[in-house]
């Protein structure tokens, strides 16, 4: 069998489809033993330091927090929320500061040559710069927020269709500079166990948004991969009226099985290894066999007639020193077991 780059084999995954193996798929294109997909995130607009820092502004003016019980994840500073009235929402979120005269060829050289980007081993996903429904919980907490969509939907829907219309006009532009073979929205809208909202408001609020992120790449033939955690089952046949193929991650909490049959020939799933429902039972100590034991019966149960990737990004407490090594575990796993179960030979 002639081989098959990791890129071609991630695109055959696209709408359910049935790739050559089963592809490992890492978010922001880091980790794992080969890398199917690589993400450029497009800097037009200006923030106060840098995403990942223990305290910095959004390009909106949210300040960011983290901690070391976070891991120094980043979450919105709890308790201190820029926008108390959703019907004053014109006094208080201006216009990010856009950069000026961006000359998007030598941007988009440069942040190909940044992520070391080979077009003909990996994809390259480009995509857009805000999640509407998170952005709103950031400016207003999720109890606000989520009153403010039940009282005052006028007022969140002009809110939405603001910040939709600011960064619209770049979405050709990019397009144009990077050349993408995959266009990424995401939006983190339910909990692990049910969605924020309902059906109809999703309907109402997010859809007629993301529709309007989806537009540039539906017009280009270009699939569309959606990040959305948690229990995402009510939302994605909305997901796919706006040309997604590609959901990730989907965790545990869904039925994949069901999902992939339900969907097939449209969605493909990637994800099936939420790390919180496999640590080990006397975690810090671990077997090697059996997390990789584990890995096999993960592919086992979701690989079947394709529409399925695997995802897998563990995650821990600071200073877990066997976190690191549970990943490569895993990744290794994932990479070689992935090409025993269709019987793929380089």
């Amino acid at each position: 069998m002639a081989r098959i780059t990791p890129k071609d084999n991630f695109l055959k995954l696209a709408a359910g489809g049935h790739p050559e193996y089963v592809p490992f798929y890492s978010m922001m294109g880091i980790g794992g033993e080969e890398i199917c997909v690589k993400s450029a995130m497009v800097g037009i607009t200006e923030s106060e330091g840098s995403f990942g820092d223990p305290s910095f502004k959004d390009m909106w003016g949210v300040t960011y927090v983290s901690s070391p019980e976070t891991a120094f994840a980043v979450m919105p500073e709890p308790g201190n929320f820029i926008l108390e009235d959703i019907t004053k929402w014109g006094d208080v979120i201006k216009a990010p500061k856009f950069k000026q005269d961006i000359d998007w060829d030598i941007m988009a050289k440069a942040d190909l040559e940044r992520i070391d980007l080979d077009r003909n081993e990996q994809a390259l996903s480009v995509g857009t710069f805000y999640q509407p429904f998170q952005q709103l919980m950031a400016f207003m907490g999720h109890t606000e927020g989520l009153i403010a969509m039940y009282e005052e939907p006028d007022a969140v829907k002009e809110l939405m269709d603001y910040m939709s219309s600011l960064f619209e006009p770049y979405y050709e532009k990019m397009l144009d500079a990077y050349q993408p073979d995959i266009w990424s929205i995401g939006d983190d809208t339910c909990t692990e166990m049910e969605p924020f909202f309902s059906v109809e408001m999703y309907r109402e609020f997010f859809k007629p948004i993301y529709m309007r992120m989806a537009k540039p790449a539906i017009e280009r033939g270009l699939p569309i991969i959606f990040h959305i955690c948690g229990m995402i089952e009510p939302f994605v046949p909305e997901m796919l009226d706006f040309g997604v193929q590609y959901i990730e991650p989907t965790q545990e909490s869904n039925d994949i099985n069901a999902l992939k049959k339900l969907y097939a020939g449209k969605a493909s799933f990637i994800g099936g290894y939420d790390w919180g429902r496999h640590v080990p039972a006397n975690y810090p100590d671990f077997s090697e066999e059996a997390i990789r034991q584990d890995v096999r019966d993960t592919f086992d149960k979701y690989s079947a007639g394709g529409g399925w990737g695997m995802f897998a990004w563990p995650i821990s407490y600071l200073g877990d020193t066997a976190i690191e090594e549970v990943k490569k575990i895993i990744w290794n796993e994932s990479y070689t077991y992935g090409r025993k179960v269709y019987g793929y030979q380089d």
